[in-house]
Formats: structure tokens, sequence, C-alpha cells
């Protein structure tokens, strides 16, 4: 009876040893889960200061920021009179944007103003220059032509001589010019021999030469 008791037994403790070892992998297998979950989350945070310090670094180096108020105090406080000042300086850029947008439109205006007073003045000398070319044209076409009213009208010798008048002085003791009414030269008539003028052939011929 002994030796069949003892199979039994011996069976029944087989069976604990074997569910006691079961039951153990399980909760290790449940711990080994959850650890991984813990140690992730972990480096996450970690990287994510690691990540705001390297953006505090760059932004104190970007603001001149010393080493003695390196702190993320100083430069945020460094980064928001930052931000203020350019807010300032972008408002009055804006504002000096607008005066100079005023001021383009109106030389603008006077630009093309300008143009069209060009236009007109450049028009007014074109219409000049035609007319002066109209009148320098016409005059080299009759330079070498006679006027009509001289054409006609020639003088002649007896019509000069008679146009001519020289005035006589008379002369003075103080060389005075005369205070009479000034005498011309006439032109002298032309003179034919009369049957008076033969006597002195006549007193020639009576009076001959001497030997």
């Amino acid at each position: 009876m002994s030796s069949d008791k003892n199979p039994e037994s011996t069976l029944e403790k087989v069976s604990e040893t074997v569910q006691i070892p079961a039951s153990k992998p399980q909760s290790s297998r449940k711990n080994q889960g959850k650890v991984p979950k813990r140690i992730h989350k972990a480096e996450r945070e970690k990287m994510k200061r690691e990540h705001l310090n390297d953006l505090f670094l760059s932004l104190a180096n970007v603001l001149e920021v010393s080493e003695e108020t390196n702190g993320k105090d100083s430069v945020l406080s460094d980064a928001t009179r930052f931000v203020k000042d350019m807010l300032v300086d972008i408002d009055s850029l804006r504002r000096e944007s607008a005066a100079l947008l005023s001021e383009s439109q109106y030389v603008t205006m006077e630009k093309e103003e300008l143009q069209d007073e060009n236009s007109s003045l450049e028009s007014q000398i074109a219409e000049l220059q035609n007319q002066l070319k109209e009148r320098v044209g016409y005059s080299e076409f009759d330079l070498n032509a006679t006027p009509p009213e001289c054409q006609h009208h020639v003088l002649t010798p007896d019509y000069v001589a008679d146009r001519i008048r020289f005035p006589v002085l008379e002369s003075s003791g103080n060389t005075e010019f005369a205070s009479g009414p000034v005498t011309t030269v006439s032109k002298p008539q032309p003179r034919y021999p009369t049957p008076s003028d033969t006597w002195p052939s006549q007193l020639l011929e009576r009076h001959p030469k001497l030997g």
C-alpha cells in the first residue's frame, strides 16, 4: 500500500513544482512589459529638458546675454524687452513708409505734369522750326532775283546828273559855313556853234604869222 501511495504523492509534488514555475514566468513577463514604459517616459522628459536648454542657450547667444545673468528668467526678460523694442521700431517704420508712399505719389503726379508740359513745348518747337525752314527756303529761292519794283527802273546818266547836287561853300575870315541858302551845281547844257562864233578864224586869216 505504501508503494501505491508514494507514486501519487510524488506526482502531486511534481505537479506543484511544475505549476509554481509556470506562474512565475507570467508575473515576470508583466513586470518586463511595465519597466520599459517608465524608462521611455523618463528619456522623453530628459530629451525635452535638453531641447529647452539648447533653445535658451541659442536665445541667450542671440540677445548677447552675459554669462553672469545667463539664467532662464533673465533670458526671458531680455527677450520680452527686445520684442517690445522691435514692435516700436516696426510702428515707426510703418509710419515712415506711409509718408514715403504719399511723397512718391506726389512726385509721380508732378512727373506726369512735367511730361505733359515737355510734350507741348516739343510740339511748339517743332512748329516753329517748320516755319523757320519755310521762311529760309523762300529767302534762298528769291535771293538772286531782283525785286519787281527795280526791274524796269533803269537810271540814265542824265537822270543821275540831274539828281546830283554839290553844295558850294563860301569862304569867310572865321572859316564858318555860310548861313544863306546852299547853292547847287546844275548840269551844263550842250552848246552848239553859231555864226557869231566864226570871228576868231577870220582874224587869223587877216593876220598871218610872221615869218
